[in-house]
């Protein structure tokens, strides 16, 4: 019997949560240049203080403020100027020049501001080659001036154990000197792909009414894409001996979190791999969930081939995903990917909501009443295949009509999924719906 959609995902979490701190100790270390889209293991605080020691914020020149208050266009005040300092050079100790009768722009007074290039005029005494500089207003105490420590403070936190390493962190890590950072290592994934109908991909047509296998591909490049290392294994044909032979070849190695099969979970003659699990001693989490597309899916434990009494503590996560390949997309999305995210510390995607836009048919419609764009039986959670547009302010979504588990092209020309929940039997122009990216 089918369990439904949000049972589904407690179950989900509930098995991620019970293997995820054995998978997240097993972790790596990247130099943060390679770290981008990867999920801190660890919480990495700031060692010291930045900046380390008061810099200037542009170029300009360190002045005393309070020898400034009285500059005005009409009368300056002048400054000669005595070192330079660019970034990177040792400080500069310059004694006052008593001599000259004039400020110094670098003197044993408290330098506590600089004032820009642009807002001073330069001159040059041709006879001794001395600099100064004329400053025509009141410069305040600290402008232009970084303190040291303004930015991070020592043990600051740079990024949360569980983070998502985005270039930000990269730049606040580099900043402080951290060059290297510990992550969660990819989650390594099988996939499968079953049918004695499938072509093995670059192969000819044959004229024994054979199909290219599109969810090996699919599942594989979609994996890749949300941060899995992924391993294609190919195709399995119908025979009970010849999948269970595959399954127990991929366990032996120990080298996968997660196997993924596509095609043969449902109730037909060729339908094998629930029989095939359980001839593995699987334990089943669930088998049919009430959503559509993709009802028949089933979600095992298979434990290690080596373990013969029962004990599941060494087993490896498995779904077996519908064949029809818009059925298996919207299980991979909603049920494979939540387990790899709560695997990961990381809590399942919160949806968008959007403005659902009337069907094209009927888009100029002067009826007061907003069009029914769909309806549903209500029974079940429907994953649907949409459009997202914006417009004036606020996103709109529309859904396309022409649907179906097996049909590619509509999924093709689609930019999200609808999430219709249970119980919602119609659907209007102008209802607000879920939604999520599908690529």
């Amino acid at each position: 019997m089918a369990i439904h959609y949000p049972e589904a995902l407690q179950l989900i979490q509930a098995e991620a949560q019970r293997h995820r701190d054995a998978f997240v100790a097993d972790g790596d270390h990247v130099p943060i240049s390679q770290a981008r889209n990867r999920i801190a293991r660890e919480t990495v605080t700031s060692q010291i203080s930045t900046p380390k020691f008061d810099t200037s914020a542009m170029d300009g020149y360190a002045l005393s403020s309070s020898a400034t208050q009285d500059a005005t266009i009409d009368q300056p005040v002048i400054f000669e100027v005595k070192g330079s300092i660019a970034a990177g050079d040792e400080p500069l100790l310059i004694a006052a020049d008593e001599q000259s009768g004039r400020l110094s722009a670098v003197t044993g007074d408290e330098l506590d501001c600089c004032v820009r290039n642009e807002d001073v005029a330069v001159t040059v005494d041709e006879t001794s080659n001395r600099r100064y500089i004329r400053v025509f207003k009141p410069a305040k105490a600290r402008q232009n001036r970084r303190l040291a420590g303004s930015d991070f403070k020592k043990s600051d936190i740079l990024v949360d154990a569980g983070e998502v390493v985005h270039p930000g962190h990269i730049l606040s890590l580099a900043s402080v000197g951290i060059t290297e950072i510990a992550v969660i290592r990819k989650p390594r994934v099988a996939v499968m792909s079953t049918g004695s109908e499938l072509l093995p991909p670059g192969l000819d047509q044959s004229p024994l009414h054979r199909i290219s296998d599109a969810n090996g591909p699919y599942l594989s490049a979609t994996l890749e894409s949300w941060g899995a290392s992924v391993d294609f294994l190919g195709i399995v044909h119908d025979h009970a001996e010849s999948l269970e032979h595959a399954l127990s070849s991929i366990l032996r190695k120990k080298e996968y979190d997660v196997i993924i099969t596509s095609g043969a979970v449902s109730a037909g003659r060729c339908d094998l791999i629930p029989e095939v699990i359980r001839r593995l001693n699987a334990r089943v989490v669930f088998h049919k969930v009430a959503m559509r597309p993709g009802h028949p899916v089933l979600f095992a434990r298979i434990p290690d081939s080596s373990s013969t009494d029962g004990h599941f503590g060494r087993a490896t996560a498995f779904f077996g995903l519908p064949g029809n390949p818009v059925a298996s997309a919207a299980c991979l999305r909603f049920l494979v990917l939540p387990y790899l995210k709560y695997l990961q510390l990381q809590p399942p995607d919160d949806p968008s909501h959007a403005y659902l836009l009337p069907p094209d048919d009927v888009e100029s419609s002067t009826t007061k009443e907003p069009p029914v764009v769909s309806t549903f039986r209500g029974d079940m959670d429907v994953f649907r295949p949409a459009l997202v547009r914006g417009s004036s302010g606020h996103v709109q979504v529309k859904l396309i009509q022409d649907h179906s588990p097996g049909k590619i092209k509509p999924f093709l020309h689609s930019n999200c999924w609808i999430h219709i929940h249970q119980g919602v039997c119609e659907l209007n122009a102008g209802d607000i719906v879920d939604i999520y990216p599908s690529h």
